[in-house]
């Protein structure tokens, strides 16, 4: 039996039946839309069909869950764009505090670096609010406060269309070179001071180069995986992975099929996986290693398609080569180090 012991959880291997080992790692898993896609407003977690539900969060050893209020503030008409995304912002963080009221005995509120120990000798499920298009604040850069005081900290600058701070991923190459516009570069900054982590998934790719230049924190790409395997415009190139290592951030692993292989078989398969996680690391080094499931907002074929599966995903990757430091260090450690600096 191997076991260690690090702050903020049990990390350990156990032998169990015909020689196998029984992983029992938490981790901290950066994006999911679950919250997002519950339209009924009596739906919770514990009973729910989601991929993301609290026994299954509990079989997989989830430390603290990301959900993200996702609000694709380009599918709605310009006439409304100012108001409506935000009202839909608001109603996904009243239904978020209305879940951690009705679970709390089991879930814990995630607002600062002393929030995770305290979720772990709990013995709680942590959970952690996030934006998907943190376009829903418009121009309004009041609102960017108000989105923190209901819980937000991460937050992506785009998704997949342009807003107020930017432009998005895009296989037009003369999208994918527009950066960051002036607001979209004072709210890094502003994200900075007051403790959001800026959140670079569905960025183009000069808006990444100018959250690059701009930030002084270490900044997060929640979902995304590895352009040189898998050439889709939301996965990052190999400089933009070294540069985010550089600058201390991590990159959660996408369980996405059209993320992890372009066979068009809409499969995601273990071994798709461990081969970005190994190139990955290869490029940025093990520091930048996290998960970024994007649970509940993907479909297809998914050998990992709940929470309560993760516990695969870790021995394959240690069967793979990494060691259980370099497996602790992508399932929470990385991602505690990003937060202790960009939450200070």
């Amino acid at each position: 039996m191997e076991k260690i012991s690090a702050r903020g959880g049990c990390f350990c291997w156990l032998d169990g039946r015909k020689g196998q080992a029984r992983c029992m790692i938490s981790y901290i898993d950066l994006h999911s839309d679950t919250i997002t896609m519950m339209h009924c407003p009596m739906e919770n977690l514990e009973r729910s069909r989601r991929m993301v539900n609290i026994e299954r969060m509990r079989r997989g050893y989830t430390q603290v869950q990301c959900f993200s209020a996702y609000v694709p503030t380009g599918h709605y008409p310009k006439a409304v764009r100012r108001v409506l995304p935000w009202r839909r912002f608001c109603f996904i963080a009243d239904k978020k505090d209305w879940l951690l009221k009705r679970h709390s005995d089991v879930l814990f509120p995630i607002l600062s670096t002393g929030d995770l120990d305290s979720c772990s000798e709990a013995g709680k499920i942590g959970v952690l609010f996030t934006i998907e298009d943190a376009g829903v604040i418009g121009k309004c850069e009041r609102r960017l406060d108000e989105a923190y005081e209901r819980g937000v900290r991460i937050a992506s600058l785009t998704w997949n269309h342009e807003n107020t701070l930017g432009f998005p991923n895009s296989r037009d190459e003369s999208v994918m070179k527009k950066g960051l516009k002036s607001f979209g570069a004072r709210m890094v900054e502003k994200m900075n001071d007051i403790g959001i982590v800026v959140d670079v998934s569905h960025l183009s790719d000069g808006g990444f180069w100018d959250v690059v230049r701009i930030s002084k924190k270490p900044f997060v790409a929640t979902h995304s995986n590895s352009r040189n395997l898998t050439g889709h415009p939301r996965n990052l190139t190999d400089d933009m992975i070294r540069a985010l290592a550089e600058k201390g951030g991590v990159m959660g692993l996408n369980f996405a099929p059209a993320f992890l292989t372009e066979d068009g078989k809409r499969e995601s398969r273990i071994r798709d996986m461990v081969r970005h996680v190994l190139h990955i690391r290869n490029v940025g080094g093990s520091g930048v290693l996290a998960i970024g499931s994007d649970f509940d907002g993907i479909t297809g074929n998914l050998e990992i398609g709940t929470p309560a599966r993760m516990p695969r995903l870790a021995h394959a990757l240690k069967k793979a080569g990494l060691t259980v430091s370099e497996i602790e260090a992508m399932w929470q450690g990385n991602v505690r180090r990003v937060l202790g600096e960009a939450w200070r």
